[in-house]
């Protein structure tokens, strides 16, 4: 018997592959059309699992599909939820342009978080001004630390933040520090076993290496954030890594972060909070922030309010945010991004305002990190490059900061990149603030990265050789996927 099935088998193995295939293609392919709701991309996964027997299911299973989104609403309890969830505003915006007063009306429907004034916030460019302020924090904390960050390297500067959490926590502080599972394995020592060697709790969240979540491999929490007390929180785009102490880095990484002061303070940590409760199913009793005797000579002017975004309940909000205030933009944007690799409904959203006459420019490094999404935003270039938005090429050896200014007043900071990874698959905190002075010192910024950039002219693009074009094309239909 087990002769003539292994002839049958050996016989008949083209018709049985043909017939897994097709076993396994065809429901796979029936989930894409029912759940995935990009066009764009569910043709390219039903291509990929069409085209690829067995292994591009494989890889959808793995990759493509999203089921954070009904845990975070099981997981999360309502209550909770509507703790500090808003649907009116807050703050006076009379002083603010007439064309920005509708774009809070959308904001509002878009995410739920009130517009809230009498906020701080202030720039810190690179590591050497943002990690000593960071762990200057972490040493005068009274009461609450929470932490979170992609990638919290275990070298000689995570290890200063190893051992000022750890002193806080000595010194009877509440420490709470929470790692990205894939994130985490950026280092080869481990940040969180240090730290929980020394007494400091920690989690992962969405750990990739337990097989009960390997589902979840392809979702990364990207936020970073600091608060201490109710009192400061810091966010933005740095990471926990010595080389974005750029002045001794070996391989520099330029980047910006953010102390901000206020009562959105109390939106951040609730982001964070509500991480750590999906993470460990624990409540955390963190501090809110309390009003101090008001300071004449540093007035509190930003408006300013959270807008998060993940795989989750959340999803789409930043996509959303940012369609929302193009459409209000009336003189100029300028976005600066470690990776712009944009889909088609925010590009047709920057060039609608281009074809208002809105000025648009946009700073991207020369070199990333990532050779391949270089050569996807080489691909784009010329389509993005219409209606007269320009782009530079940033010549430093990598910058990850990351800002969008529109005309004088809206800026928007903190984690997001503009690609799909960014805006679909990750965890995600953004600041949306008004302020013109705010505005206007990001813009000095940006007008800084400029001078050390260089303008890119379509004809560069259009004569590099020919299998460059191949490889920078072959590439941007990997876009979905990055």
């Amino acid at each position: 018997m087990p002769e003539e099935l292994l002839n049958y088998i050996v016989f008949h193995w083209v018709s049985i592959i043909g017939l897994l295939h097709v076993s396994v293609s065809f429901p796979t392919a029936i989930h894409v059309l029912l759940y995935k709701e990009n066009e764009r991309t569910s043709l390219a996964w039903i291509g990929l699992v069409v085209l690829s027997p067995m292994l591009g299911s494989l890889f959808y299973w793995l990759f493509g599909i999203n089921r954070i989104k009904r845990s975070a609403q099981k997981l999360l309890p309502l209550p909770h939820k509507a703790e500090q969830s808003y649907t009116d505003n807050n703050c006076d915006q009379q002083h603010l342009p007439e064309n920005w007063h509708s774009a809070m009306v959308a904001g509002l429907a878009i995410h739920p978080f009130s517009y809230l004034a009498g906020n701080r916030v202030t720039s810190l460019v690179n590591g050497e001004e943002a990690y000593p302020a960071m762990i200057n924090a972490i040493h005068d904390a009274k009461r609450h630390i929470i932490l979170s960050s992609y990638i919290f390297d275990c070298d000689s500067l995570g290890q200063q933040f190893v051992d000022a959490l750890a002193q806080a926590h000595r010194r009877g502080v509440t420490v709470h520090v929470l790692f990205d599972g894939v994130g985490v394995g950026y280092s080869w020592r481990k940040s969180d076993k240090a730290l929980k060697k020394l007494g400091v709790k920690t989690a992962r969240f969405l750990p990739a290496i337990s097989f009960s979540s390997i589902r979840f491999i392809n979702l990364r929490n990207h936020r970073k954030i600091l608060c201490v007390d109710g009192e400061v929180a810091y966010m933005g785009g740095i990471n926990i890594n010595k080389n974005n102490l750029v002045k001794s880095a070996v391989h520099p990484i330029d980047d910006i972060h953010f102390t901000v002061t206020g009562p959105v303070i109390d939106q951040i940590s609730q982001v964070f909070v509500e991480d750590w409760f999906y993470a460990t199913h624990e409540n955390i009793d963190f501090p809110r922030y309390v009003p101090k005797t008001k300071d004449t000579t540093a007035p509190a002017a930003v408006i300013a309010r959270v807008i998060q975004d993940g795989p989750d309940q959340n999803y789409d909000k930043i996509r959303w945010t940012l369609i929302n205030a193009l459409a209000c933009a009336q003189s100029t944007v300028r976005i600066m991004t470690p990776y712009f690799i944009p889909d088609h409904t925010l590009m047709t959203a920057l060039h609608g305002a281009a074809l208002r006459g809105v000025s648009i420019e946009i700073i991207v490094p020369k070199r990333s990190n990532i050779p391949f999404f270089d050569w996807a935003i080489d691909a784009n270039i010329p389509r993005i490059m219409a209606h007269g938005i320009r782009v530079y090429r940033n010549k430093r050896p990598f910058d990850h900061s990351k800002i969008a200014l529109i005309d004088d007043i809206w800026s928007f900071i903190g984690s997001t990149n503009w690609d799909a990874r960014s805006l679909e698959l990750n965890f995600e905190i953004n600041l949306e603030c008004y302020d013109a002075t705010l505005n206007a010192q990001l813009t000095e910024f940006f007008t800084l990265k400029k001078k050390n950039a260089v303008l890119v002219i379509k004809s560069d693009i259009e004569g590099l050789p020919t299998y460059k074009k191949i490889r920078n094309n072959f590439s941007r239909l990997f876009t979905p996927y990055l």
